[in-house]
C-alpha cells in the first residue's frame, strides 16, 4: 500500500546536510553543505545489513567539500559512475567511477576524476 508506518533519523552527528540522492542499490546519499564536508551512505531498509549504520563514502575525498548532491549513471551495472556537485562559485563536479555495485562500491576502490575546463570553452 506504500503506507508510512514509522519514520526516524537515519543519520545524526553531520552538519549542514544539503541534498543527496538515490543509489542504483536503493540507499540514500546525503551530502553535507560546508568546507570540510562529506558524503554519507544512508540504508534504509530495516531488514538489511548496513541500516542504522550510516558510512562516509569515497565521494567526498580525503579533503570533503561543500556538496549539493549527487547523481548516478547506472547504465553499466558493474562500474556505476556517480557525480557530486558543490555548492559554491568554483566548487568541482566530481565523476567517481566504482569499482561494483552495492554497499561496498561507495567504499573500497573506484576512481576519481574531475571536470576541468580548458581554454576556448574546451573541457574533459
Amino acid at each position: 500500500d506504500e503506507k508510512i508506518v514509522d519514520y526516524k533519523a537515519l543519520l545524526t552527528g553531520t552538519s549542514r546536510n544539503c541534498g543527496g540522492g538515490m543509489s542504483p542499490w536503493n540507499t540514500w546519499i546525503s551530502c553535507e553543505e560546508y568546507e570540510n564536508g562529506q558524503c554519507w551512505q544512508i540504508e534504509p531498509d530495516p531488514n538489511k545489513l548496513n541500516h542504522n549504520s550510516p558510512k562516509a563514502t569515497l565521494l567526498g575525498g580525503l579533503s570533503g567539500g561543500e556538496y549539493e548532491t549527487v547523481a548516478v549513471d547506472n547504465t553499466n551495472k558493474n562500474k556505476p559512475i556517480f557525480f557530486t556537485t558543490e555548492d559554491k562559485s568554483n566548487g568541482e563536479l566530481r565523476r567517481f567511477e566504482a569499482d561494483g555495485n552495492g554497499w561496498e562500491a561507495l567504499h573500497v576502490g573506484g576512481q576519481t576524476t574531475y571536470l576541468e575546463f580548458l581554454d576556448g570553452n574546451r573541457f574533459q
